[in-house]
């Protein structure tokens, strides 16, 4: 599974995408790949990726993430504020895969 955070420069998902690696890996997911990405690249590297998960502070951003998601039929959750502002990597590991079970 491929998982894309977008912020508004890649950055403020760093934490989160480690504590997500880590959490992959105390399940047992071996082929878990998770990157954090700017919004403003994300037609750029949409291909590469299952998920895409936006963070709560661009989430005027959701159109723009919404129309390229259908269009590349491609899943995307916006990450509820009380889970990214807790840098939960488990329960933001357990929305990427409900999304994509719910494809």
């Amino acid at each position: 599974m491929k998982i894309l955070l977008i912020c508004g420069a890649g950055m403020s998902t760093s934490l989160l995408v480690e504590k997500m690696k880590k959490e992959g890996e105390k399940r047992g997911m071996k082929d878990l790949y998770i990157f954090a990405e700017a919004a403003d690249n994300l037609e750029k590297v949409i291909d590469d990726y299952d998920v895409i998960l936006l963070g709560p502070q661009i989430r005027y951003k959701e159109k723009y993430v919404s129309e390229l998601a259908k269009e590349k039929n491609k899943v995307y959750r916006v990450i509820p504020p009380n889970i990214y502002g807790m840098i939960d990597g488990a329960k933001t590991l357990d929305l990427a895969i409900e999304a994509l079970k719910n494809k």
